[in-house]
């Protein structure tokens, strides 16, 4: 067959830069302590202005750098594996309902169902050398991505994320072009975009190498944090490819290589503008990640291409469906993680309290039912800071009714908040959120820190369709149940001991769903 590669203008699509910048592997450091609404939008949950809470979508790739040219001698394809037709359709039975075309899982259950299968469906179709494994539990960033792969060669590791999805007629060239290329397409300094036509549909190519400086401007760190000499320095690159089908009613398939390639050097001394109370100096790459070759990505463009005409790939694209059924193992396996977490959950809890864990959602909500009603439950333990101190107990939010007291070993906060709408008009009576606070005296100690929501509406679509927007999130609605666990019950957990056993008990199990 002949492949034909055409290197295509950079198109400017309807969707800017929604790809483009994907989670930084150092996306933590540039962030100041927690503001005191900050417990209740714990992770994937925003309270909006009347105190209802929507679920999110974030599009999270395992860098926010991606790479460029293969470095010569890394295509592995062999003769046999040559490109004779690009293979894109599902296997068993058909899947119902909306598929969008973006990356998106939707759940915790289809996700770590996919991640326990995936690296033994993509083992057959990757090229001689190069080994596939599942990434490590609790090392994806905290909201739900795309899943990953960890790809081994001898000279380091790589990520693979993959995604499948359905190009409608909605979808426009252009469209199609910035999702397939966020890099290249968009005029991204050391990014490109080719195109090559095979038998089937087009397939996309994007490369990107990011430099020391293009990294630390990621993190929203300023440039001179970076030593003089090594601004240019090549720190990372991605290869991404996505096969694109003339008949839009099969799969689109996407796969993107990332890696870091080098560590960004940084300067001796902590430049004048660098955030005060910042990390010094950030802790640089690949330190702080998983994926590291110094050659680049695991597979070539050609090695990628070769994947698309493997009939093992149907069935990878049959898992990495989102509508697809979870297996029987996959959900025996999180019956049991779920028992132990409510059994952790439970011994910090009062009697007439039960747990239970959902994961059809797009992170693990562990819930409370009791003797009225139902909430949701958030709570971590965080180190004392001064900052942490001054941020979070400093103000009352809006609409809350906040109190604080002295209590045996430390301080005791409690703010309760009403729903209001955009005018700030309290909707209820009762609280739709309840944050409990424990201070300790001694500063060695964290701060222990339970939320409770207390909406029993929470009906919301599983995932969408980074381009349709027809496809949104209900958001939640009354009524709203009183709080399960009362703030004399939150003290005596805290005082006890009990409380922080069961946060940390529950955060490791937790780290396992991701």
């Amino acid at each position: 067959m002949t492949i034909e590669e055409n290197e295509d203008s950079a198109v400017r699509g309807l969707l800017g830069t929604a790809f483009a910048d994907p989670e930084p592997p150092l996306r933590d450091l540039a962030s100041g302590s927690i503001a005191r609404g900050d417990a209740v939008r714990h992770r994937n949950r925003m309270v909006a202005a009347g105190g209802a809470t929507l679920s999110v979508v974030a599009v999270i790739g395992t860098f926010a750098v991606v790479t460029g040219a293969a470095p010569a001698g890394r295509a592995h394809q062999d003769p046999a594996d040559q490109v004779t037709s690009a293979t894109s359709s599902s296997t068993a039975v058909s899947p119902k309902g909306f598929l969008g075309f973006g990356p998106e899982i939707g759940s915790v259950d289809k996700l770590q169902d996919v991640q326990n299968r995936l690296s033994g469906l993509l083992q057959p179709l990757l090229p001689g050398g190069v080994t596939a494994s599942r990434q490590p539990s609790g090392r994806t960033p905290g909201m739900v991505t795309v899943p990953a792969a960890v790809l081994t060669t001898a000279t380091g590791t790589t990520t693979a994320n993959m995604w499948v999805g359905m190009a409608s007629a909605k979808e426009t060239d252009a469209i199609i072009r910035e999702v397939a290329c966020p890099q290249g397409s968009t005029g991204s300094k050391g990014g490109t975009c080719t195109t090559r036509t095979v038998d089937g549909g087009t397939v996309y190519l994007d490369e990107y190498a990011a430099t020391a400086t293009e990294t630390v401007r990621r993190q929203t760190l300023p440039a001179d944090v970076v030593k003089a000499g090594t601004s240019n320095t090549i720190v990372s690159r991605t290869l991404s490819m996505m096969f694109v089908p003339t008949d839009r009613t099969k799969y689109a398939f996407s796969l993107t290589e990332s890696t870091a390639t080098a560590k960004v050097q940084y300067a001796d001394h902590e430049p004048s503008d660098y955030m005060t109370g910042g990390i010094w100096p950030p802790p640089s790459l690949p330190d702080n990640t998983w994926a590291y070759d110094p050659s680049g990505p695991a597979m070539s463009a050609d090695d990628l291409m070769g994947m698309l005409g493997r009939p093992g790939l149907k069935n990878l694209e049959y898992l990495l469906d989102p509508r697809t059924a979870v297996s029987q193992d996959t959900q025996t396996r999180l019956s049991a993680t779920e028992a132990q977490i409510v059994a952790a959950a439970e011994a910090a809890l009062p009697s007439a309290v039960k747990v239970s864990v959902d994961v059809s959602l797009m992170q693990p909500e562990i819930m409370l039912t009791g003797p009225s009603g139902r909430n949701q439950l958030q709570w971590e333990a965080v180190p004392q800071t001064t900052q942490y101190k001054q941020q979070v107990f400093g103000l009352c939010p809006p609409n809350a009714t906040c109190t604080k007291r002295a209590v045996p070993g430390g301080t005791l906060e409690v703010y309760t908040q009403k729903p209001t709408d955009s005018k700030l008009t309290a909707l209820s009576d009762t609280p739709s959120v309840y944050n409990y606070w424990f201070v300790p005296d001694d500063l060695s100690k964290p701060v222990l820190a339970m939320t409770l929501e207390t909406s029993a509406d929470q009906t919301r679509l599983p995932g969408r369709s980074e381009t349709d927007p027809g496809q949104t999130y209900s958001v939640n609605k009354g009524p709203y149940a009183p709080a399960q666990v009362s703030a004399d019950q939150f003290l005596a957990a805290a005082q006890s001991g009990r409380l922080a056993t069961a946060i940390s008990k529950t955060a490791s199990l937790l780290a396992t769903f991701r």
